[in-house]
C-alpha cells in the first residue's frame, strides 16, 4: 500500500454497507483432499498439484453456491454494499495421507510455487463473473516451504490469499494480493516434517516480523486491514498502524475494515486497528478432538475506541446454511468423527446488509 493512500485515508468509496459470508471450514487437524468435481456451475480449477487442485475445486464450489443461493438477499445486487466472502486460515494444506516426510515442510506444505499458481487459478476462476462484481474474497491461507540446505530447518510461509471480484468500474488496482507470513523454527523443531501426524510440531515456529505493512490494503477507497492468528495475536496491523503514526503524523486515520482468518484466536481487543464504529470480522478453523469437535467460530464486531473494546454484533443477526453433503463442498474431518457427531459445515451469512461505519 502506497504512503500517499494511506495518509489520505479510506472510507471515500463507493461501499456504505457490508454482506458478510463466513465458511465454516474446521482446518486444525490435516484432512484428506477428496475428489471435488465442478458443481453448481463453476469453472474447473486446473492445477499440477491435485492435492491442492481438490482444495481449490471445493472452495469455488462453495463460492460459486454462496453467490447462487444468497442471490434473492437484499443487497446482493446492489452497488453500494461489498460482499465479503471468508475462509479460514490452513484452508489449503495437504493432507496426510499427500505429504512426503523427505520434503514435507511440517505443516502440510506445498512447494514455493504453488501460492502463486493458487491466486491465478482462484482469480481465473471469479475474477470476470458477473457474480461477483462487488466481491472481496479472503481465500484463507496456503502452506508452503522454503527449501534450506537443511530440510530439516526450512522456513515456512503460510500466505493469506485476498482477491476482488468485478467492478463495474475497472481500476488499476491489483486483482489480488497475498500476505506472505514466514515462520523460522525454534530449537527442538528438527523433526517438524511430521506435524501433519502431530500438529502440535506446527507451532515449534516464530513469526519472523522481518515484513511490514503488507497487511494494509487500500482497495475501493477503503483502507483494509488483513490478518491471520498469528498477526492478529502480535498485534501486527495495530503495530503497522502505530508505525505509520510515528512516521506520518498522528492524523493517519485508522483502518476502515479489520478482517482475520484463523486458526485458533478470538478477536483481541488491543489487537484492532480501525476506526470507531468500524466493523472487525474474524473466520476461524479451529476444531479440537480435546474440546469435544466444536464447530469452528465466526465473530464480527464494531470498535468503540472510548472503551478500546469490540462488541460483537447480535447473534440473531445471523444464520448458518449448510452446504450439500457431497464431497464438492464439505470435506472429510477427524475420520468422520466430525460428521457421526453432528456437527456442521456450511457459511455464515448476515441476514441484512450492514453498515462498514456507525452513525
Amino acid at each position: 500500500m502506497d504512503l500517499e493512500s494511506l495518509a489520505r485515508g479510506g472510507g471515500r468509496g463507493a461501499y456504505r454497507k457490508l454482506l458478510p459470508f463466513a465458511w465454516m471450514l474446521p482446518t486444525y487437524y490435516a484432512a484428506p483432499p477428496g475428489k471435488p468435481i465442478p458443481m453448481g456451475g463453476a469453472p474447473l480449477v486446473s492445477l499440477p498439484d491435485p492435492d491442492l487442485q481438490a482444495r481449490a475445486q471445493r472452495l469455488v464450489n462453495v463460492l460459486y453456491w454462496t453467490a447462487q443461493t444468497q442471490a434473492s438477499r437484499e443487497g446482493m445486487s446492489d452497488a453500494q454494499i461489498l460482499k465479503l466472502f471468508m475462509a479460514p486460515e490452513l484452508a489449503f494444506r495437504k493432507g496426510a495421507q499427500a505429504a512426503s516426510s523427505a520434503t514435507d515442510s511440517g505443516f502440510g506444505g506445498y512447494a514455493e510455487d504453488a501460492r502463486y499458481r493458487l491466486a491465478e487459478a482462484l482469480y481465473d476462476a471469479i475474477g470476470r463473473s458477473p457474480l461477483f462484481q462487488d466481491w472481496l474474497v479472503v481465500a484463507g491461507s496456503l502452506c508452503s516451504a522454503v527449501p534450506a540446505a537443511d530440510a530439516a530447518q526450512a522456513s515456512l510461509l503460510n500466505t493469506a490469499l485476498v482477491l476482488r471480484g468485478a467492478r463495474a468500474q475497472r481500476d488499476a488496482a491489483v486483482p489480488y494480493v497475498l500476505l506472505e507470513k514466514r515462520y523460522r523454527p525454534q530449537p527442538g523443531a528438527s523433526d517438524s516434517r511430521r506435524a501433519d501426524a502431530d500438529q502440535s510440531l506446527g507451532y515449534r515456529y516464530t513469526l519472523d516480523l522481518g515484513q511490514g505493512l503488507d497487511n494494509l490494503v487500500n482497495w475501493d477507497g477503503l483502507t483494509q486491514g488483513f490478518e491471520l492468528g498469528l498477526d492478529h495475536a502480535q498485534q501486527t496491523l495495530r503495530n503497522d498502524m502505530n508505525y505509520l503514526g510515528r512516521v506520518l503524523g498522528p492524523n493517519i486515520p485508522a483502518a476502515d475494515l479489520q478482517v482475520i482468518a484463523s486458526c485458533g484466536m478470538s478477536i483481541v481487543d488491543p489487537s484492532t486497528a480501525v476506526k470507531h464504529g468500524a466493523l472487525v470480522a474474524l473466520v476461524d478453523g479451529y476444531c479440537s478432538a480435546s474440546q469435544d469437535w466444536r464447530e469452528p467460530r465466526f465473530q464480527i464486531g464494531r470498535y468503540d475506541e472510548p472503551r478500546g473494546a469490540v462488541a460483537a454484533l447480535p447473534a440473531e443477526q445471523f444464520e448458518l446454511t449448510e452446504l450439500p453433503q457431497h464431497d464438492g463442498y464439505r470435506i472429510d474431518y477427524g475420520l468422520g468423527r466430525y460428521a457421526q457427531l453432528g456437527r456442521r459445515q456450511g457459511v455464515w451469512s448476515a441476514k441484512a446488509a450492514i453498515p462498514l461505519l456507525a452513525g
